[in-house]
């Protein structure tokens, strides 16, 4: 039993409201019995259970809501708990929707909103990880206490970095469900490990550069070789030199760069380019 069904059936019913039995069965006229079914009296299997409410309405006039097909009472007082935590609170936690099922409907909206780099992880992250971990579990019963354990578990088998990674996906998809007033809370706000420190690097000197630049051309001498001689000789980074275009290159100002590689005209070559 989920943890609002205990809840529900531990606390008194709501104070508004009713709850009472019904089924699909049908007169001669082919109008349906409801809660007027005679077999309900003689057969307590027969039909589900069923709730009704009144609700405010913009006219001012009286407005039912009845929903039915619970399996239990106890069933039926969740639903119509959460339905009036809703009208007062503005969160709509639709009790049935499975985790899995919101992270596919959250990743479709967002593709078109997102580069596609980004969304391709987000999308690696939910499938490889999150859809095997969390798939089954309804939405509103998930608690932070399931993504720590599905955290250590997975700190048995891979890195913090893809942990991480996969973890701050699912906070961003469940803050995305509370925006929306879908949820009333993010479980998982304060349950992410923390974002790994990166290792120390160490820079090469100019002599390990040069060693590694002869090195290269002696025994490869291979279409990497300028590459990278142009990032070691102007520290570009990997995405920006390979964004460079013949554009960019201005070799008589002895300067690279501009919109392309995204850094415009920022990349200044002591000496001239292939200094190196």
């Amino acid at each position: 039993m989920s943890l609002p069904t205990r809840l529900a059936a531990t606390a008194s019913p709501p104070a508004r409201g009713r709850i009472y039995r019904a089924c699909g069965c049908r007169d001669n006229r082919r109008r349906l019995y409801g809660p007027r079914c005679p077999v309900l009296a003689a057969d307590p299997e027969h039909g589900s259970w069923a709730f009704a409410v009144d609700l405010p309405s913009p006219d001012g006039k009286r407005s039912t809501c009845r929903r039915t097909g619970h399996p239990t009472r106890e069933a039926a007082e969740e639903a119509l708990g959460l339905l009036l935590t809703g009208e007062n609170t503005g969160v709509y936690a639709d009790p049935h929707l499975r985790t899995g099922d919101y992270l596919e409907e959250w990743l479709a909206a967002r593709r078109t909103t997102l580069q596609p780099t980004t969304w391709a992880g987000y999308h690696d992250s939910v499938q490889r990880f999150l859809l095997p971990a969390f798939a089954g579990i309804r939405l509103v019963n998930l608690r932070s206490r399931h993504i720590q354990e599905w955290q250590q578990s997975q700190l048995a088998l891979r890195g913090r970095p893809t942990v991480y990674r996969a973890g701050s996906t699912l906070r961003a998809a469940l803050q995305a469900a509370v925006r929306a007033r879908r949820l009333p809370y993010n479980p998982a706000l304060h349950a992410i490990i923390k974002r790994p420190t990166a290792a120390e690097r160490t820079c090469w000197s100019p002599a390990q550069a040069a060693a590694f630049l002869r090195h290269n051309h002696t025994f490869h001498a291979d279409q990497l070789a300028d590459l990278f001689e142009v990032m070691l000789g102007t520290g570009m980074r990997r995405g920006e030199v390979l964004g460079l275009h013949w554009a960019d290159v201005h070799l008589m100002d002895r300067n690279l760069g501009g919109p392309s590689c995204g850094t415009p005209w920022s990349w200044v070559v002591p000496g001239g380019v292939g200094c190196c």
